[in-house]
């Protein structure tokens, strides 16, 4: 494989020491190096890109949120146009038609889904979904916390909303975001990150609890069936332990999420044709609070937030990542996406 490069999204401000979007690039050795600020930005800690490779999407995690629109020149960015969002919007996708970004705005646990010009352009103000109902836990739990919104492969837009124990989902009707059905997780769980894994079951991972949820569609992706839980680290987590990022390994034989506190990554190999995960390593992450990770056929990259630095793995053929060469230098990096 030659080289690949990446962006790399940061918190900035009082939120962080990044400046921006970064590019770094992969050598055929593995290593990462630094290929400068692409574009500077406030808050874009999460980015998606539009499946013609021409348009980079990314939020800005503020109060008074927003998302921007980035046209891809080479290695640089140049913005193509913003709106605003709900407040600290912290993920986005881009749904499987390219004609939707669909945002998560945690703090006003609501989801919003842009349209999108023919070139991938922003192309007007979104509809909104609010969101309702709390949790147990009092400290993140007083109201809705949308925290993530991806397409299944029916297009169904699921989304987690850590502060109600829901996964939410929904379906496009006349161009508008309609609610088809709610589906309750475990009470102060926490629900954070989700993946489709190719059997269609949907792997959950709760940010409160340490574990991971497996899911089954019951009504199509409208209604879902806690199948399975188990422990999101092969060790114990610890009870400082915060989940970040899930991710499917190359093949779906395994799955591998990132543990904020502990500081490791773990593989889980995937059983019972997709209805069951087991933990079988934790791996230390290269850094302090991993956040988001993602997996390249053998490589793995890990944004280590809190110690300013991208580690790269190389995955064995028993799917446990294995640390290649110093994690490259980086400001507050959260988020990790093919160039």
């Amino acid at each position: 494989m030659g080289e690949r490069a990446f962006w790399v999204g940061t918190y900035t401000g009082a939120a962080g020491g990044g400046a921006g979007i970064y590019r770094v690039v992969r050598g055929v050795d593995g290593v990462l190096r630094a290929d400068g600020l692409a574009a500077e930005a406030v808050c874009p800690s999460y980015l998606a890109a539009h499946s013609t490779g021409n348009v980079l999407y990314a939020v800005r995690e503020e109060d008074r949120g927003g998302v921007a629109a980035y046209g891809v020149a080479g290695a640089r960015l140049k913005e193509l146009g913003a709106r605003e969002a709900g407040a600290l919007p912290c993920h986005l996708s881009v749904t499987p038609d390219g004609e939707r970004l669909v945002v998560a705005d945690y703090g006003s646990g609501t989801v919003r889904a842009y349209p999108l010009g023919p070139d991938g352009g922003l192309a007007g103000g979104p509809d909104v979904a609010e969101g309702h109902g709390g949790g147990p836990r009092a400290d993140r739990q007083e109201g809705p916390h949308a925290h993530m919104a991806v397409s299944a492969p029916d297009g169904t837009v699921l989304t987690t909303d850590l502060g109600a124990d829901l996964v939410r989902s929904f379906r496009f009707e006349g161009g508008a975001l309609r609610l088809a059905g709610e589906t309750a997780l475990p009470a102060g769980c926490g629900p954070r990150h989700l993946a489709v894994h190719p059997s269609g079951h949907v792997y959950v991972l709760a940010e409160l609890a340490a574990a991971v949820l497996v899911l089954r569609p019951a009504d199509g992706y409208a209604g879902l069936e806690v199948a399975a839980v188990s422990a999101a680290t092969a060790g114990p987590a610890g009870g400082s332990a915060q989940g970040a990022a899930i991710k499917l390994g190359d093949g779906g034989r395994h799955v591998y999420t990132s543990m904020r506190g502990t500081d490791v990554v773990t593989a889980h190999r995937v059983l019972d044709g997709g209805a069951a995960l087991e933990p079988v390593a934790d791996v230390p992450s290269g850094g302090h609070w991993p956040r988001d990770l993602h997996v390249d056929g053998e490589w793995m990259h890990v944004a280590n937030e809190r110690s300013d630095a991208v580690a790269t793995f190389r995955i064995g053929s028993d799917g446990v990542p294995v640390p290649e060469g110093p994690p490259l230098p980086l400001p507050s990096p959260v988020c990790v996406i093919p160039a």
